[in-house]
């Protein structure tokens, strides 16, 4: 339908300039939208496109305001009938072009929720989008990419400009939290839980500006998270498959089938992982967006404080199992381990604390660097529990987690080779970076270079303390 700007005495008007003062960012969407409104020529349909709570929606009515102030008349869709909306569509658009509208000039045409029109997608490109008059700006927003109909079409390719909506940067957050009035002194917390994400972050300030202590602004935002982001999992399987890619990085196909004794349905469980919005592929696999990692694991540990990380949990089933055949726990034979690439002089009997196989060892060392300056989670981490902590001159378990670490990226730190990825780490978790975007400007560094960099670091780290927990004692 039509939108219309609230007139200045009404309450619209009101909410209207609360809505300015809390936008920032999107210079970039926003000026590609300018242009496209300003000359004919340019690019007449922009394809947003960005995880839920990108501020996709906020946007397209920053844009309806700013087409209204140019005397563009605008129609906005609403929510998606299949019986309706484009029967309804042509009616709005032949009322604001029709032939008593000749001289004005071309509308503007604005499409939320776009995944929602996959049923009239081909008629929107094929059919009806080519009939609009010259100069009509047409702006599509939603959770996926475009389909390949329109990226590899030439005549679309002139026409079509792609921007992803990705999350705010240090500096745009920094600014939204500045005009909602939270200290400066207070923000790194909500920056670490949010990284950035306009959503979690309108809801960490929410939380935080009523009083609410740190632990339950991050479980609020992890409700929100998972409900408006995240959405209804289709089985228990598809929800373990996503626990266990927040505490793996990078998850591969080969993590999920260990992490839940799944191999049959890894493949199916990577492919869903790959198709959902918030997370990212690499060249070594896949990485969920920190704040829905941040969010997947604080629900998790509310909802279950006793249950297991998702590489442990399968390593207790195999446990459990091997126990009951060979009915005695103390007793371990070769074929009753787990199957892991033991490093050099790793004792072959060995296995991590609580029965962790490698894989979730490794999960945990990322874990505790993540809850480095929070002692509180710092205990209840397993590896307070390793031999590697029991072997430690520090007898306070979290005191002496946090030498093992420092002393494994102090080790790691001489080794030339490994130079960037030990910065990379050094930054992220030791130098308070609220969040990796923030790390990795800091470094001077393409945020796809830092990920590799940091993943590199991550791996590297994980395998030399695994071997030092699994190493056999040297005499003397």
């Amino acid at each position: 339908m039509p939108a219309r700007r609230s007139p200045a005495t009404a309450l619209g008007h009101r909410l209207d300039l609360a809505r300015e003062r809390a936008f920032v960012g999107r210079g970039e969407q926003t000026a590609a939208f300018r242009t496209a409104m300003a000359h004919e020529r340019a690019s007449t349909v922009l394809f947003l496109h960005g995880a839920g709570g990108t501020g996709k929606t906020t946007l397209l009515r920053r844009f309806a305001h700013e087409a209204e102030d140019a005397g563009r008349r605008v129609v906005r869709t609403g929510r998606f009938d299949p019986a309706r909306s484009t029967a309804l569509l042509v009616t709005e658009l032949s009322r604001v072009t029709g032939p008593s509208s000749d001289a004005a000039p071309a509308p503007v045409l604005l499409i939320d929720d776009f995944d929602d029109w996959r049923p009239a997608e081909s008629w929107l490109r094929e059919a009806f989008l080519p009939t609009l008059p010259l100069g009509t700006v047409v702006v599509l927003a939603g959770r996926t990419p475009p389909a390949l109909e329109w990226t590899t079409d030439p005549g679309w390719q002139e026409l079509l400009s792609v921007h992803e909506l990705r999350d705010l940067s240090p500096e745009e957050a920094r600014l939204l939290l500045d005009r909602r009035a939270v200290p400066r002194d207070e923000q790194a917390g909500l920056l670490a839980i949010t990284d950035g994400n306009p959503l979690a972050l309108l809801v960490a300030i929410d939380a935080h500006n009523a009083g609410r202590s740190d632990d339950e602004v991050r479980l609020a935002v992890a409700h929100v998270v998972l409900q408006r982001v995240v959405g209804p999992l289709p089985t228990p399987a598809h929800r373990r498959a996503l626990e266990a890619c927040a505490t793996s990085e990078p998850t591969t196909e080969a993590s999920l089938g260990v992490a839940d004794n799944a191999a049959d349905d890894a493949a199916e469980l990577f492919q869903w992982l790959r198709s959902l919005s918030f997370v990212d592929p690499g060249p070594q696999g896949l990485y969920l967006r920190p704040f829905v990692r941040e969010a997947v694991t604080t629900e998790r540990r509310w909802r279950n404080p006793q249950d297991p990380e998702p590489g442990r949990r399968s390593t207790t089933r195999r446990t459990t199992r091997r126990r009951l055949t060979t009915g005695d726990p103390a007793r371990r034979t070769g074929s009753d381990r787990d199957t892991t690439e033991d490093a050099p002089h790793a004792d072959p009997s060995a296995a991590g604390p609580d029965g962790l196989s490698r894989g979730a060892f490794e999960s945990e060392v990322r874990e505790a660097l993540r809850s480095w300056r929070r002692p509180d989670l710092l205990a209840t981490n397993p590896l307070t529990r390793s031999r590697l902590v029991a072997r430690h001159a520090e007898t306070d378990p979290v005191a002496a987690l946090r030498a093992v670490l420092q002393g494994a990226l102090d080790e790691l730190g001489q080794d030339p080779r490994e130079s960037k990825s030990h910065r990379a780490l050094l930054a992220t978790y030791l130098g308070g970076a609220p969040t990796q975007e923030a790390a990795a400007e800091r470094l001077g560094l393409p945020f796809s270079t830092y990920r590799r960099h940091l993943a590199q670091g991550l791996a590297v780290l994980g395998s030399l303390l695994w071997w030092q927990e699994t190493r056999d004692e040297q005499p003397g």
